[in-house]
């Protein structure tokens, strides 16, 4: 019973009224982390253009990590079978904006509250046997391995933030593209090594390592049905081409010498911004900010073109002109825009 007090209960084992109550804490976090996320991305776009180059790096990479809390915490009973307690559920909203205030503010003990975060989210996991070879839970061994690695991230405390996120996505992909069952071979060799490949990750190689290794773990882009070309997942096609492809690139720019910096942000935005767009933000968003869309973008996939484009131009700037970065930028913002202006099109569907 306290087990379940402090960390949920089997869904379909709870009374309904409640599933439903401890739904609404759920969800009520889930979207709070994923609506900071995106006025800190929106603020950390600004602040560039402001020349805060470092607190630009701090609220961008600060927004990713507070976004794919709030996705995989939103979809934690989908793949685990477990309700969160309405105690699970506040106390990692608590501890996720507690960290990126204090990580935007520099106060040294941002890493402290990060770790704490980390090893309950990891509890949260394993206490109710959210593991295993099923495809329902092998996705989650991906999970896992981010949020080690995202231990290690809070303690460094510089772009290696961004393995989480990868790890998220991978887990996120693999599910979509119905993936989930294991590949021992790739697999187990990437969960275990995410974490001493995040630590190194400063070095050039193993960026350009990890780069290539998570697009085998992903695979190749398959054809996708008639339930991809719906106005919310219509973009994924392109999305998820377009950032494999960033992976190779990111992986090329590394190993002919690219400073790091350059190739991390093709990594940023021509893989994560990507596939952010096309699977995350059109794909889930709605469902757990209770609203549909009218539609997305113009044509749908013209978001994650637009970000990839942003992305090889921020990468080659030092071999034209620096106003390939402010071009770049504006790319960036026209995407935003895009975005926005799909989500005002909606309306809110009364869930509760």
């Amino acid at each position: 019973m306290l087990r379940q007090v402090f960390f949920g209960g089997i869904f379909d084992k709870l009374p309904q009224d409640v599933y439903r109550s401890w739904f609404v804490y759920q969800m009520r976090v889930s979207q709070a982390l994923i609506i900071i996320s995106m006025v800190s991305f929106i603020a950390g776009s600004t602040v560039l253009m402001l020349r805060y180059g470092s607190l630009h790096g701090d609220l961008m990479l600060g927004g990713l990590v507070l976004f794919y809390v709030g996705i995989m915490f939103s979809q934690h009973p989908g793949f685990t079978r477990v309700m969160p307690s309405p105690f699970a559920s506040i106390l990692i909203g608590l501890l996720a904006v507690t960290w990126i205030i204090t990580y935007t503010l520099g106060l040294w003990f941002n890493w402290i509250v990060g770790v704490i975060l980390v090893l309950y989210y990891a509890l949260l996991l394993i206490i109710r046997g959210g593991l295993g070879r099923k495809p329902l839970y092998w996705p989650n061994t991906f999970f896992l391995s981010g949020l080690i690695s995202l231990a290690i991230a809070f303690y460094m405390s510089d772009f290696r933030l961004l393995v989480f996120p990868v790890a998220s996505i991978v887990s996120l992909m693999r599910r979509v593209e119905s993936r989930q069952r294991p590949i021992y071979a790739v697999d187990i060799p990437y969960t275990v090594l995410l974490p001493v490949m995040t630590y190194f990750l400063d070095n050039p190689i193993v960026l350009a390592v990890f780069s290539l290794f998570t697009l085998v773990v992903i695979g190749a882009p398959r054809r996708f049905g008639q339930a991809f070309n719906t106005i919310y997942a219509r973009a994924y096609s392109i999305g998820s081409s377009l950032g494999r492809v960033s992976l190779i690139i990111t992986a090329i720019l590394s190993l002919i010498g690219v400073p790091l910096g350059d190739a991390i942000h093709m990594f940023f935005i021509g893989f994560i911004a990507v596939i952010m767009s096309s699977l995350c933000i059109p794909m889930l968003n709605p469902g757990i900010l209770w609203f549909s869309m009218r539609h997305y973008g113009i044509a749908g996939f013209e978001i994650p073109t637009l970000l990839f484009i942003s992305a090889i131009l921020r990468a080659i700037y030092y071999l034209v002109s620096f106003q390939l970065i402010i071009i770049s930028l504006i790319l960036v913002f026209i995407a935003y825009i895009e975005v926005a202006v799909s989500y005002l099109s909606g309306e809110r569907i009364k869930v509760l």
